[in-house]
């Protein structure tokens, strides 16, 4: 059987076909950003990405992964994911105790590969879209929600706790 991107993009359909809507759908799910920006071209039958879209691909590259970032990234994603048809929410993550320092654990095949600094300020906001949480750390697949909660960091005696806002 073909992998998804294969299946995906295997056929492909006319300007305005809803088929392509799917397809979008199926590139996010992937994280795959490249098949993203070709499938809305096709879609809008556009032969150069709007500057929503360039900023939503920009919004996951790797200056964007400090501290101070999340909100311009959180808008940045909310709007993509909303020009895309799309039905996100503000997730907010605040600390509640002394220690103001947040943290995200990177992991890759089960290993903690470092803790990216979040926040100094104990607040850090990204985007949740059904059961993922999005930001420039999860990169545009995302992250289930229990698994971003397990990844994020704070001093022991500390805890964070999350809340869906409408406007940042």
């Amino acid at each position: 059987m073909p992998s998804l991107p294969s299946l995906v993009l295997g056929s492909p359909p006319l300007p305005g076909d809803e088929s392509i809507r799917a397809r979008i759908k199926a590139c996010m799910l992937m994280g795959d950003l490249n098949c993203v920006v070709d499938q809305y071209l096709l879609l809008k039958n556009i032969g150069r990405a709007p500057g929503w879209l360039v900023a939503f691909q920009n919004a996951f590259a790797v200056a964007n992964q400090k501290a101070g970032e999340c909100e311009k990234v959180a808008k940045t994603i909310h709007e993509g994911l909303t020009q895309l048809g799309q039905k996100p929410e503000f997730l907010r993550f605040t600390i509640r105790g002394r220690a103001m320092v947040m943290g995200f654990d990177e992991i890759s095949n089960g290993v903690l590969l470092r803790t990216h600094q979040l926040s100094t300020r104990g607040y850090h906001v990204a985007v949740r879209l059904g059961d993922k949480v999005i930001d420039a750390y999860t990169g545009p697949a995302g992250l289930p929600f229990r698994e971003y909660m397990a990844r994020l960091n704070t001093s022991p005696g500390s805890t964070i706790a999350e809340e869906v806002v409408q406007t940042l």
